[in-house]
């Protein structure tokens, strides 16, 4: 099944300043079509995967941007469809009927801040070449991914309609390479502050596992609690009481209707 959803098809190079034109006839061919992108890191490849049943809007088609976690970083360009959300679209694509930009980060002791303008980058090739409607577009991912969806959704709010970060984190956890400790945190803390400011008018769906000893699930309540005290009233949390750190298998695969939450956050004006 895998081989059937996947169309290896290479695009041009994007960068952080303008991206390569393509065929239009190339967003018609439904799978995951290969892409690399040039960031002020260097190239960064990843996915843009087209949905089997493209929603025939006149201004483009919602997508999603999906950020993996750690163990799916490298340059290969395909690990990072293993897991989370790619896995799913493999699955159940009727339930995504997205554009999903899939960028692979090629550094595992470095945060997703350090590739923002790769992922953005990566989105503005699906804009220009894939059918994507620039204003129809949320952003997800899962632990380092988490963390990347907080930071890229409250440093660029006018480009993502929603967000929902997984078992994601807050401050940033690797600075130059470095690993520090995630210290306490809470609702005043100034790293949780600024981004449930940010994110004040963002609507925000946030999962964590209870039982997660990899990222406490703390870092997702003190966001949640602290975007309710900036008068955000489209912020939700989900805790799954039993769940550790894989926190995205339910929180992408349950019934609780993530994907209809987020194509209801993306529908046209």
């Amino acid at each position: 099944m895998f081989a059937e959803m996947c169309v290896l098809a290479m695009t041009g190079v994007g960068s952080m300043v303008g991206v390569t034109e393509n065929e239009p006839a190339l967003a018609a061919s439904p799978g995951f079509h290969f892409v690399e992108v040039e960031g002020v890191g260097g190239p960064v490849k990843g996915a843009i995967y087209i949905p089997w049943s493209m929603p025939d809007d006149e201004g483009g088609a919602p997508a999603l941007v999906f950020l993996h976690g750690y163990g799916e970083c490298g340059t290969e360009g395909t690990h990072q469809l293993g897991v989370g959300l790619p896995n799913v679209l493999i699955w159940n694509p009727e339930r995504w009927p997205f554009v999903v930009v899939i960028p692979q980060k090629p550094e595992f002791n470095a945060d997703w801040d350090d590739y923002e303008d790769a992922v953005l980058a990566m989105l503005d090739l699906a804009i220009a070449d894939y059918g994507v409607d620039a204003d129809r577009v949320a952003l997800t991912g899962l632990s380092q991914g988490g963390h990347g969806t907080i930071a890229l959704a409250s440093h660029h709010p006018d480009r993502f309609r929603a967000a929902a970060p997984v078992c994601g984190y807050t401050a940033q956890r690797f600075v130059d390479g470095d690993r520090r400790e995630l210290p306490p945190v809470t609702a005043e803390s100034p790293a949780v502050v600024a981004a449930a400011e940010a994110l004040a008018g963002t609507p925000v769906w946030i999962f964590h596992g209870g039982a997660d000893d990899v990222v406490p699930p703390a870092e997702s309540e003190s966001l949640h609690a602290a975007l309710v005290a900036a008068g955000n009233d489209d912020a939700k949390l989900t805790i799954f009481p039993n769940a550790n750190h894989n926190a995205w298998d339910p929180a992408y695969r349950g019934d609780h209707a993530l994907w209809s939450w987020l194509f209801e956050q993306t529908e046209a004006e």
